[in-house]
């Protein structure tokens, strides 16, 4: 009898190091630890869940824990407590630093209207040198004063290594885009939004755990586009030049070609180059007076 309970004790005792050796070996991959995470956690295209709640009279939410965590950061406050304090424990002698959880921003992703909530995206980091998991986050929209069952949200964040920053996005529930009495309905006007919000976790902070925003304060998540515009002016080609726009050389003078001299008239004919004894007496007479 106590053979076979020995040898299911070890059967389970070899699955429980298999199983652990399995995750240890996923959670030190380093391609997943480095990825960067952004966990969506959207409200559903259709209100079927909106609508069984409201038949069976279950409300659609419910947000008392956030309520009991403001209550414990005040006292906190009051007691002047600033954060990075050390906890007191009965079985420890000295003071423990434990970790702790930072809320680090609140931004808004996409606003409500008439057909959806609003989705924000909410930045977290674990400042500890040691895993933390299976806590809560919450974000509630209010009108004026939180109530036990303002619209909000709540979800469960499984595991968180050491010193990693999360990225998760969350949305309202569509009732909080009508919120008041009936007759004088507006949208919520404050988001509260609370890490650890179920005080699980135990911090040497705890009051970096909650904000309080307007919603105007909240700003968008902007996403920039970076266009680059070519300023430079490329060269234009070169262009052969054309007939008109050629400018001609100056040429060089040309001297003037000299102009055969013109037979001269017989009266204009010098004297040696008459024959005398060919002339007669009266030619001879006429030379003679044109010539003095």
């Amino acid at each position: 009898m106590i053979r076979p309970l020995i040898r299911v004790s070890a059967c389970g005792l070899i699955l429980c190091l298999c199983s652990g050796a399995a995750v240890n070996a996923q959670s030190a991959d380093p391609a997943s630890a480095a990825a960067p995470q952004v966990l969506q956690f959207l409200q559903p295209t259709d209100g079927s869940g909106l609508l069984q709640n409201q038949l069976l009279g279950i409300p659609s939410s419910y947000c008392g824990h956030v309520i009991d965590l403001l209550m414990h950061n005040r006292l906190r406050q009051q007691a002047g407590q600033t954060g990075d304090a050390d906890v007191q424990l009965p079985y420890l002698t000295a003071g423990l630093k434990p970790g702790d959880l930072e809320l680090l921003c609140v931004h808004l992703v996409r606003d409500g209207d008439a057909c959806q909530g609003p989705v924000f995206q909410i930045g977290m980091k674990n400042n500890s040198t040691v895993p933390i998991g299976n806590f809560k986050v919450s974000v509630v929209g209010v009108l004026g004063q939180i109530q036990m069952h303002s619209p909000s949200q709540t979800v469960t964040i499984d595991r968180m290594e050491a010193c990693q920053e999360l990225q998760i996005q969350m949305q309202l529930p569509l009732t909080c885009m009508t919120m008041g009495v009936v007759g004088q309905q507006c949208p919520f006007d404050t988001v509260v939004v609370a890490v650890d919000s179920c005080d699980y976790l135990l911090e040497c902070n705890e009051l970096n755990n909650v904000q309080i925003l307007r919603r105007g304060e909240i700003a968008p998540i902007v996403v920039q586009t970076v266009t680059t515009e070519s300023t430079a002016v490329a060269p234009a080609a070169p262009q052969s030049p054309s007939i008109a726009d050629a400018v001609p050389a100056p040429s060089a003078p040309v001297p003037a070609a000299p102009s055969a001299p013109s037979a001269p008239e017989p009266d204009d004919a010098p004297l040696q180059d008459i024959d005398v004894d060919q002339l007669q007496l009266g030619d001879v007479q006429n030379l003679f007076l044109r010539n003095r």
